[in-house]
């Protein structure tokens, strides 16, 4: 799992410096795309720092893990597109704290992550780059956020804002490279605490994907 996010990572590095020798002129005028993806997840912040509430530290947060989804595109005009996007990765859930000699004990669970969202694509003139700005929801599936919603009452759904960068590289006329870097970014309350004091209070989530996919032109 590991060499496969170091793969797509390496993949991403070479296409992002290939757009810079790219000629514009490559860049497919297409009005409708459909392109799937495979990448990785990449959860940047823990989903509580002291989860027991006790002053033990125990830890909890999401594993990185692949991710793979797909992508509708509509380009108004050559700047300015619209995107509808989803993605699933089957992150596991993440329980650890230290002991008394400061080595570190962990549990992990099963669990998913489905990140759904519409977003603004701009293209500025003469690059293959384009920034994207939208909403969306992240849900948490599986069995431990079932119970975790059944028992504590926590919310599995929540609204995010969606920050990234992508580009295009055409690797040969008729085939064409997407890559993205996207930052979900959403505030979450896991609830792990004891009963009768389960909220851990809510921190701001950065959930990242980075993304290779291959843009399939649906109308020109």
């Amino acid at each position: 799992m590991i060499k496969r996010m170091h793969g797509t990572v390496a993949i991403a590095g070479l296409v992002l410096a290939s757009a810079a020798v790219t000629p514009s002129a490559l860049r497919a005028q297409a009005k409708f795309e459909l392109t799937p993806f495979v990448g990785s997840f990449y959860p940047l912040a823990k989903m509580c720092s002291d989860c027991n509430n006790d002053g033990k530290n125990v830890r909890g947060q999401l594993l990185s893990s692949a991710a793979f989804g797909g992508r509708l595109t509509y380009w108004f005009s050559p700047t300015l597109g619209f995107e509808a996007n989803g993605a699933y990765t089957p992150s596991r859930i993440q329980v650890s704290a230290a002991d008394t000699t400061g080595f570190v004990l962990g549990v992990s669970a099963k669990g998913n992550v489905l990140l759904m969202n519409g977003r603004l694509l701009y293209r500025p003139p003469r690059t293959n780059l384009h920034f994207i700005f939208g909403a969306g929801i992240v849900h948490r599936g599986g069995k431990v956020w079932t119970t975790a919603h059944d028992s504590s009452g926590t919310k599995i759904t929540s609204p995010a804002g969606i920050l990234g960068i992508g580009v295009r590289a055409s690797v040969t006329p008729k085939f064409a490279l997407n890559v993205s870097a996207e930052g979900n970014f959403y505030s979450f309350d896991p609830k792990l605490g004891p009963s009768g004091n389960t909220s851990n209070g809510s921190k701001l989530q950065a959930d990242f994907v980075v993304a290779v996919g291959v843009p399939i032109i649906l109308s020109k």
